[in-house]
């Protein structure tokens, strides 16, 4: 009779085992498991809310000027150019630029005064001048000194002209000053007057 009895109890404990690890199969019912997944919830939802909460997240995810680079900063308005008024020429006077020069004549076209650089320069069609057979009144500039422009002989005058003419230094105490002469004519068309024109500064 004693045999029959191990074995009920034997039974008996291996029907309580069994009832126990049933009870224990479904996992996602456990306290346990279940805070485990709530937490990580939380921790996901928690770092989506640290970027939405100040909009950094998406302002680096949408932001445009990051990905077009540097905004191009439009260039300073260029300054206005010096005003400059060209000299006032006297009634009967014109002013020339002065391209050849002989003893009885020379050769010059219209100038045209330019403020930058501040100078004459020359335009249209070179013509021939003569010098009237009275006599012509010539004068230079004494730029070194800057003096009044001083009387010269025409012989003189046409020495520097040629010495400019050529890029040379002329005779002292004159200097060249870019063969721009102011000159009067007789009805004739011939020079009765020519003066060197001392060039302004701006």
């Amino acid at each position: 009779m004693a045999v029959p009895r191990i074995l009920l109890a034997a039974a008996a404990l291996t029907a309580t085992a069994l009832a126990g690890l049933t009870g224990c199969t479904p996992a996602d019912t456990r306290p346990t498991v279940t805070a485990a997944s709530s937490a990580a919830a939380l921790a996901d939802d928690g770092t989506d809310d640290l970027l939405d909460e100040d909009g950094f997240g998406d302002d680096l995810a949408d932001d445009g000027d990051y990905a077009a680079g540097p905004v191009a900063v439009p260039a300073a308005p260029a300054a206005p150019a010096p005003e400059c008024t060209a000299p006032e020429v006297d009634p009967g006077h014109q002013v020339v630029v002065v391209v050849a020069a002989g003893p009885a004549e020379l050769t010059a076209q219209p100038a045209r005064f330019t403020c930058t650089p501040s100078r004459y320069e020359a335009t249209g069609t070179p013509v021939h001048y003569g010098f009237a057979a009275a006599g012509v009144t010539a004068t230079l500039v004494d730029r070194p000194h800057e003096e009044a422009a001083e009387p010269v002989q025409l012989d003189e005058l046409v020495t520097h002209l040629n010495d400019c003419l050529a890029e040379r230094d002329p005779a002292d105490p004159y200097g060249c000053s870019g063969n721009a002469y102011d000159v009067v004519l007789d009805p004739h068309g011939r020079i009765t007057r020519i003066a060197e024109v001392e060039v302004p500064t701006p």
